[in-house]
């Protein structure tokens, strides 16, 4: 006998589920289709199903272009969100989700459309967490702590195309090789992915031409242009500029530098501007003079209090226990034991207790930062461990791809998914064009050419993390990967004997390449899981995401130019505890000292740990990298969220006897609540960094 395949994900399914689809009678968004989710017997079903069924749909291509629009624009809000509070979430599909619904566009059209959206979205991801380390690192940055023997390591940023193009031509390959992770984590052992829920009742109601249907989808849109207006008023208030600093302004010394000696002050700042429980950055704050053990905050930025709304209570406090960890633990721990500090401008010494004030801060910043990049690290490689079976299965199915075991042709109909052998000829394309993009913009060839190799190679077997990850939790782990192939980097372009700048710009543009390629292979399993329960075509998918790379990369790699200048001299108060993390990291390298070393050893253990324990190491260390007044608001959002179905919708529920469907709808309006939370935060944040950065 053969040996029976184990499954780890599959569910199991209904009589009657089982009954309809012996029958062949099941079709997409029936009420069993719902009470089969995830069980694989179901999603074989309607892979063949939409074999045969799928071809009388079009591609949507005017509707395709809107998603494209609406991705690229929020490329850059994406790109600012990341930067501002440190995780890259997006509204964007939400919207193309709803304007759907208005439009009466079909489920598959509001998929596809969905598609194109997010690959202009989110090829720009890369930028967020890696790109910036350039800036701060080089000549003009202010923060001296990341020189290395009193200089800056790198003397002037190098010209974008190099970073654009190849981030676009490796987003093409980290896309192709979903194709092969489809197969495994959709069609054979689905993945759950937490949150489809969300996106598959959308386009049921789509599917619907009730007008009850058209009533939910302008309600849905009355209540994110209602919830966008009052946040970007607030947010006007918070952050627009209406004059400038003075020492007049209590925290004046915070933010004036050489660079920006008199920075920008808002109407909030001008109103709180002798309060010291008010910070533009940290919202209400326990006074900077007190600050010695720790720092209590509570940021008033709406996309956290929305983050934590979405991820509800349990999720927003394991991510957010690492904040708790760092604050209330090794803060006070590090004062208390008066840890020695390294000052990079000077490569000495000195004790936290002889900063007098604020020493909180510093310990923070010199000491619960490091451990928590180390933490970050030791979580992202115990789950690459963890990962290695899966391996073997995404082997497996590229060699049967190979075989011609796979039926991606339909005679007389077309492509149903799009052609596995592309994935050979992009991967050699990958090695071909990026190899002559680096060596023309300047680099050596042989650095260019190890660089190419790497890219091809980290983008399949990390890519199948991503995915994996992303399947699980909804969370993808793009900063613990890329800090992977960081240290890959460092230590090939180390041993060609490149010079120190050199190997910093090179290696940090070819992670910044990487995120951009690994994004785009772990975020598009939303549409494509969604895509098989609405009867689209892989092919039409995939072609959707290839349109929105390329606008989605350009825009991107403007808007992160200009945050990143904003971040590193000052003028904008970005937290960027990635863009921090891989400028740590790099100084490391090139010699930080002993004690950094050991900091950083002890966050690998504590990495190692939580993800054996609670499979989150990454997030957990991402968590410590954040001030309380980001976590803070993100436990009210997820304890609120709770506390609100507790108290309020399931009592109502039940004694109106609400199905599920009503439920669903009425959790969804609170889901455009917050996405107009995003949505308003994010686009008069992008507002005002424009105009602080060009107009000022």
């Amino acid at each position: 006998m053969g040996k029976v395949r184990k499954y780890s994900y599959r569910e199991p399914p209904t009589p009657k589920g089982l009954k309809v689809m012996e029958k062949g009678t099941l079709t997409w968004f029936d009420i069993e289709m719902f009470s089969n989710l995830n069980t694989g017997c179901m999603e074989q079903y309607f892979e063949e199903k939409n074999r045969v069924d799928s071809f009388k749909f079009k591609f949507p291509w005017k509707r395709v272009i809107i998603g494209m629009l609406i991705g690229t624009v929020f490329a850059v809000i994406t790109e600012y969100v990341g930067l501002k509070v440190g995780i890259a979430l997006s509204g964007g599909w939400y919207v193309v989700y709803i304007l759907g619904l208005a439009l009466k566009w079909t489920p598959n059209d509001t998929n596809i459309s969905a598609g194109a959206s997010t690959g202009a979205t989110y090829i720009a991801t890369g930028f967020i967490f890696t790109f910036p380390a350039l800036y701060l690192l080089a000549k003009g940055s202010i923060f001296d702590e990341y020189k290395i023997g009193g200089e800056f390591l790198i003397d002037a940023v190098p010209p974008l195309s190099v970073v654009l193009i190849a981030t676009i031509i490796s987003g093409f390959l980290g896309v192709l090789f979903f194709i092969i992770f489809r197969r495994i984590w959709l069609v054979e052992d689905p993945l759950h992915v937490p949150g489809i829920e969300a996106n598959i009742k959308l386009l049921d109601l789509s599917h619907s031409v009730s007008k009850g249907a058209a009533e939910e989808a302008r309600k849905a849109l009355k209540l994110i242009c209602a919830s966008t207006a009052a946040i970007m008023v607030f947010v006007g208030l918070r952050d627009w500029p209406v004059t400038k600093m003075t020492p007049d302004y209590v925290n004046y010394d915070m933010y004036a530098t050489d660079i920006d000696p008199y920075p920008h002050a808002s109407a909030l700042d001008f109103i709180f501007k002798h309060n010291t429980f008010y910070d533009k950055v940290d919202g209400i704050i326990q006074p900077y003079s007190t600050a010695k053990y720790t720092h209590l905050s509570f940021g008033l930025e709406p996309i956290n209090f929305a983050i934590g709304w979405f991820m509800k209570w349990r999720t927003a406090f394991l991510v957010n226990s690492g904040t708790l960890l760092t604050w209330f633990v090794i803060v006070p721990l590090a004062v208390t034991m008066n840890v020695p500090i390294y000052d990079g401008a000077t490569g000495t010494y000195y004790s936290i207790q002889s900063m007098g004030e604020m020493t909180a801060l510093v310990a923070y910043a010199r000491v619960a930062r490091i451990i928590a990049i180390g933490t970050i690290l030791g979580g992202g490689i115990t789950g690459l461990i963890k990962m290695a079976p899966a391996f073997k299965t995404a082997a497996s199915d590229v060699i049967q791809a190979g075989k011609g075991e796979r039926k991606d042709f339909i005679p007389g109909r077309g492509w149903y998914e799009w052609p596995v052998s592309h994935i050979k000829i992009m991967a050699v394309l990958t090695l071909i064009l990026v190899t002559l993009v680096f060596w023309l913009g300047g680099y050596p060839f042989i650095a260019s050419l190890i660089f190419s190799i790497i890219l091809v190679v980290t983008t399949f077997f990390l890519g199948a993390i991503a995915v994996k990850v992303m399947g699980e939790t909804g969370s993808e782990p793009v900063s613990g990967t890329s800090f992977i192939v960081l240290l890959i980097l460092m230590g090939l372009f180390l041993a060609l004997g490149l010079e120190p700048g050199t190997v910093a710009v090179m290696a940090i543009i070819g992670t910044t390449v990487f995120a951009g390629a690994i994004s785009m292979s772990g975020d598009i399993i939303y549409d494509f899981k969604s895509g098989l329960y609405c009867g689209n075509r892989p092919y039409y998918l995939m072609k959707g995401e290839l349109i929105g790379i390329v606008p989605g990369a350009i825009v991107g790699a403007i808007g992160a130019v200009l945050l990143s200048k904003g971040l590193a001299t000052g003028k904008l108060p970005l937290i960027a505890p990635q863009a921090h993390a891989f400028a740590t990291m790099v100084q490391v390298v090139f010699g930080a000292g002993t004690m950094v070393v050991h900091l950083l050893l002890l966050g690998i253990l504590i990495g190692v740990f939580m993800e054996l324990i609670t499979g989150m190491g990454t997030a957990f260390g991402l968590g410590m990298y954040f001030p309380l007044s980001i976590a803070l608001p993100m436990l009210l959002g997820g304890g609120l969220r709770d506390i609100w179905e507790k108290k309020w919708l399931e009592p109502k529920a039940k004694k109106e006897k609400w199905d599920e469907r009503q439920k669903t709808l009425m959790v969804l309006d609170t889901y455009m609540i917050m996405t107009g939370f995003f949505v308003g935060s994010a686009l008069l944040g992008t507002a005002v960094a424009i105009y602080v950065m060009v107009g000022m």
